[in-house]
């Protein structure tokens, strides 16, 4: 028994053993395992970080356009206006744009007008400028310019602001001795410059015209008549000039019974929409003479052919003519008969740019009240706020649509004021006219005291 037990004590002595030298090389090579995987872990350190900075400059670059990129969105600002020039003096030749005379003095123009825009802060901003015209006197520059201004600043360069910058440059440097490019060859009038709100169709608009550009000058007591246009061009412009303190008034008279030309009037040098007077289609069979106002001493007439044809289909004549008020207070004697005539300026045939025109009337005591006539009009109650399509009256603050008849003449029953009213108010608000609405923006009429 013994002798048997003995090697089973041995055997688990020596398996002891055997384990107990094992451990250490385990836990070494466990070590080992450790330290590669560690090791590796730091080579893919770098890879991460250049992820995490692609990341973060991928952030920052949308960040970039949504808010930075996108709040500096660069729009189109034009302009359009003119100037004087002290030094010079207008000539026939530059009214030919085919003259070397026009041509030279239109590079140095421009080249002035460039030089003063970039002389100011609107010089960041500045992209193109041309002038196409010259006028009467001592030499007056139609010119445009566009300038490419963030949109947020589109608001604070508006006209005024413009001509203010360009005005403050010219007067710095009246009695400055300095040299200043823009003041080279040309004497430029502070007092003389004029910025108009303008567009890119405006601009497109006019450069349409200029194979056919006509400047005309018209002096006081004259009556021009315009040559026709060029029927070989689609369009054509008549840029028409009088003395200062007048306006001038344009005659249109249709030749023929039937066409489809196209004649816009405007209230500037240009065919700027905004400042449209009234446009025409077609020969009038209605009204074959048209006479139409600017509001002071330069208007131009754009023609756009319809049908072809050999013949002139309209003759037009400018003359200039005084202003006339459009505001008129009347006060009534105490009888009974009509006593005074209400008229717009240079009735009957007229569209002009004058808008607005008020009469106050005064009748004699609260024992009379008033009535009103028209000749070839129709007032009739607005309703609903609709908006009145060929003018508006407002007679005691009450909206009246304003109804034109103009080619069958009628009298309408006159509309009567309640006689506690002693000093009624007439207003006419007349929209500028365009296309057929033709007609609504002449009236007259005549009013009389009667018993209540």
């Amino acid at each position: 028994m013994p002798v048997a037990e003995a090697p089973q004590v041995a055997g688990g002595q020596g398996d002891g053993g055997d384990g107990e030298e094992a451990e250490p090389e385990g836990m070494f090579k466990a070590c080992e395992d450790s330290k590669r995987k560690a090791r590796g872990y730091l080579r893919l350190v770098p890879l991460f970080v250049l992820l995490a900075l692609l990341v973060l400059a991928s952030a920052g670059v949308l960040l970039w356009y949504f808010l930075g990129y996108k709040a500096e969105v660069m729009v189109s600002q034009v302009y359009s206006g003119s100037l004087r020039v002290l030094n010079r003096h207008f000539s026939q030749d530059l009214t030919r744009r085919e003259s070397s005379a026009f041509r030279s003095e239109t590079a140095k123009a421009q080249k002035m007008l460039k030089e003063l825009i970039t002389s100011t802060r609107l010089g960041t901003y500045y992209n193109s400028s041309s002038v196409y015209s010259f006028g009467e006197g001592p030499l007056t520059c139609f010119f445009w310019f566009i300038l490419q201004i963030p949109e947020h600043r589109r608001l604070m360069l508006s006209p005024e602001v413009v001509q203010a910058l360009l005005v403050e440059e010219l007067l710095s440097t009246v009695n400055s001795s300095a040299a200043v490019p823009y003041r080279a060859e040309y004497e430029v009038d502070p007092e003389g410059l004029v910025i108009l709100e303008a567009s890119v169709k405006d601009i497109a608009a006019l450069n349409s015209t200029l194979g056919c550009y006509r400047y005309s000058y018209v002096g006081q007591g004259q009556v021009l008549r315009l040559k026709g246009p060029d029927h070989l061009a689609s369009s054509c412009l008549w840029h028409l000039q009088g003395p200062k303190d007048l306006m001038l008034k344009l005659r249109l008279e249709w030749t023929l019974a039937e066409c489809r030309d196209r004649l816009a009037m405007y209230d500037v040098a240009g065919p700027l929409e905004k400042r449209l007077i009234t446009s025409v289609y077609g020969c009038s069979r209605q009204e074959p003479v048209v006479e139409v106002l600017a509001s002071g001493a330069i208007m131009a007439v754009v023609w756009k052919k319809g049908l072809h044809s050999y013949y002139d289909p309209f003759v037009l004549s400018v003359q200039p003519v005084v202003f006339q008020a459009c505001e008129v207070n009347l006060t009534l004697d105490n009888r009974l008969d009509s006593q005074g005539v209400l008229s717009t300026p240079y009735f009957p045939s007229y569209y002009s740019p004058q808008t607005h025109c008020s009469w106050h009337l005064t009748v004699p005591s609260l024992d009379y009240g008033l009535a009103l006539w028209f000749d070839a009009y129709a007032l009739r109650r607005q309703k609903y706020d609709l908006p009145c399509t060929q003018g508006q009256w407002t007679i005691q603050n009450r909206r009246y649509h304003f109804l034109s008849s103009l080619w069958l003449p009628f009298l309408p029953p006159p509309p009567s004021l309640p006689s506690s009213i002693v000093t009624p108010s007439l207003e006419a608000q007349v929209p500028n006219l365009r296309g057929a609405a033709r007609g609504a923006s002449r009236g007259w009429g005549w009013c009389q005291a009667c018993c209540p």
